[in-house]
């Protein structure tokens, strides 16, 4: 495994220095133009977009603590919209009601790519923005019913072509095998166009279905691509799915999350949690990440030549360091997704270990009536909260979240661990990146 490392300037930190953050406004007021370059509140302000694209945005936006809301705002502003075929973009007045009515603040609705309600009101600005657009178009399109797929993937095409918010190249990842039922329907509707059963305007929206089906990686919408090309009288389009008939190179999978170390062993556990180890440590980084912004962000590239992990450490908004790590294909020995919920029959048994010493050692000490005996409960406390803070902050919330981790373990050097990434992304990813080896 190679390792490169790089340390950042104190002169390049100083030019990222953030502007200070303006005052809470009414959610009217977004419509200002200078929200376009806003960023979290607190958080690291460049003028560069962030990395990434859509997809990154997407898992932006996911981690949101308000997601359902600002989905429920997305699906009312973005769909009534497609439903009238209305491409001017003016909803202000209409989003400010709606996020009024669901107590969200502007502050709620800030990513690393934009301002949500922003984007909603007036439309997107700049490259981040229109990810941002896209990305929340995509994650209302998996929330919603679908009770109509043909009505949909008219929706969606006709947005892709006459707006901002293309939630095209992120039909696979917000639906998973779903897709495939979408990607039917849009097949349909390029195969009607092409026979003259659309509108002259809808040759524009059969051109963007095609170069959707020709860059997604799902096998069905290949399927689609490769059956419809020879049917089709429309050169442009015919030739615009032809390319999919030829062998198409593997592209890079990217997963966002933060770099943690390798899971510990039951045995390291035990011997942390005894010892009262585990408590301190727990208690040192809640207290880093709340007080001083401590966060070890890190994105994982993989391809059929292997795992390449990007990770930086960030202190107050500043990077501290910044790594890539890479394990070619060769030299991966395994990967290891974590269930729902890792380890909860070993923390379920150490936790009732702990609780039972306690409540055991108590009883001894009123028959006997040691000296001390107060010392030896306290720490005995410490190792049930020790136990308790490792489960809750290493299983239950992630699970419930539906986040999990992946462990990257190579022939030799340090295991490459990365956290808090989507359950379905994760598993989707490691198939169509991995199941080749």
């Amino acid at each position: 495994m190679a390792e490169i490392e790089t340390e950042k300037r104190p002169e390049a930190d100083a030019a990222k220095q953030p502007s200070e953050p303006p005052p809470a406004e009414a959610v009217r007021a977004l419509a200002s133009a200078s929200f376009a370059a806003s960023k979290s509140v607190g958080s690291l302000t460049t003028a560069a977009a962030p990395a990434g694209g859509a997809l990154a945005a997407y898992e932006a936006v996911s981690r949101s603590a308000r997601l359902p809301d600002l989905v429920a705002i997305t699906h009312k502003i973005v769909g009534e919209a497609a439903a009238a075929r209305r491409s001017g973009w003016n909803h202000v007045e209409k989003v400010g009601a709606l996020a009024d009515d669901a107590k969200l603040s502007r502050a709620d609705a800030e990513t690393p790519f934009g301002n949500a309600l922003k984007v909603l009101g007036t439309g997107p600005e700049g490259e981040a923005e229109r990810a941002l657009a896209a990305a929340l178009w995509a994650h209302a399109i998996a929330e919603d019913r679908r009770d109509d797929e043909e009505r949909l993937a008219g929706d969606v095409l006709w947005l892709a072509t006459h707006t901002a918010f293309d939630a095209t190249p992120l039909l696979d990842r917000a639906l998973g095998e779903d897709a495939d039922d979408l990607w039917t329907s849009i097949g349909g509707r390029i195969r009607r166009v092409d026979e003259g059963r659309g509108t002259s305007l809808g040759r524009g929206e059969a051109i963007i279905g095609c170069a959707a089906l020709t860059a997604s990686d799902s096998a069905k919408a290949r399927q689609i691509a490769s059956d419809l090309a020879p049917k089709l009288k429309d050169p442009t389009l015919a030739r615009l799915l032809a390319g999919t008939t030829a062998a198409t190179p593997a592209r890079e999978i990217v997963l966002e999350g933060e770099a943690i170390a390798a899971p510990r062993g039951p045995v390291v556990t035990t011997l942390l949690a005894l010892t009262g180890i585990l408590f301190v440590m727990h208690a040192v980084r809640l207290l880093a990440r709340v007080a001083l912004a401590y966060r070890r962000p890190a994105e994982v590239f993989l391809s059929d030549a292997g795992v390449r992990m990007k990770s930086r450490t960030e202190l107050l908004g500043r990077i501290l360091r910044e790594r890539e790590h890479v394990i070619v294909r060769s030299g991966l020995v395994r990967v290891v997704r974590e269930v729902r919920y890792p380890r909860a029959a070993f923390y379920a048994g150490l936790l009732a270990l702990a609780l039972g010493s306690y409540v055991g050692v108590r009883a001894f000490s009123d028959g006997v009536r040691a000296a001390s005996p107060s010392l030896l409960l306290t720490g005995l406390v410490i190792v049930i909260l020790g136990i308790a803070v490792d489960f809750v902050l290493g299983s239950v919330i992630p699970g419930n979240r539906g986040r999990v981790s992946i462990s990257f373990v190579p022939r030799s050097g340090a295991t490459l661990c990365l956290a808090d990434v989507d359950a379905a992304r994760a598993d989707d990813a490691l198939k169509r990146a991995l199941s080749s080896k």
